[in-house]
């Protein structure tokens, strides 16, 4: 449920992914990302898993697209299930402009989906 693939099932800015490479599921992997912040900024991107460690972690980052990206899942046994962790470094382009956008708007949003997709993650494995 963590691969790039599944993400748009949880995660609401991921509208649709594409595996772009022959091998999935492993480092080296590569897809294209079709995302959508708050219905209105809309980006593509590419992505390299970097690491992949099944049930355990999947990274990435981003090759090539409108911004650059790179995140984790963390996946880890806790007392009472799983504790997922999902982490997510970026920077807009545009430099001042990008800034203040992301500051404005983009970053608060950003957070909200992660608490969201992450809570429909949680129900959708529950069940």
């Amino acid at each position: 449920m963590v691969a790039h693939e599944k993400l748009p099932e949880w995660f609401e800015p991921f509208k649709k992914v594409v595996l772009t490479s022959k091998q999935g599921d492993k480092v080296g992997a590569t897809h294209h990302i079709f995302n959508e912040l708050d219905g209105v900024i809309k980006v593509e991107w590419d992505s390299e898993t970097t690491e992949w460690i099944e049930n355990e972690l999947y990274s990435w980052r981003s090759i090539g697209g409108h911004f650059t990206n790179f995140g984790s899942i963390t996946l880890r046994p806790a007392k009472e299930g799983t504790k997922v962790t999902l982490e997510l470094d970026y920077h807009l382009p545009y430099s001042v402009i990008g800034q203040i956008v992301d500051k404005l708007r983009v970053h608060k949003e950003i957070d909200k989906s992660i608490d969201s997709g992450l809570k429909k993650l949680k129900d959708m494995l529950e069940k």
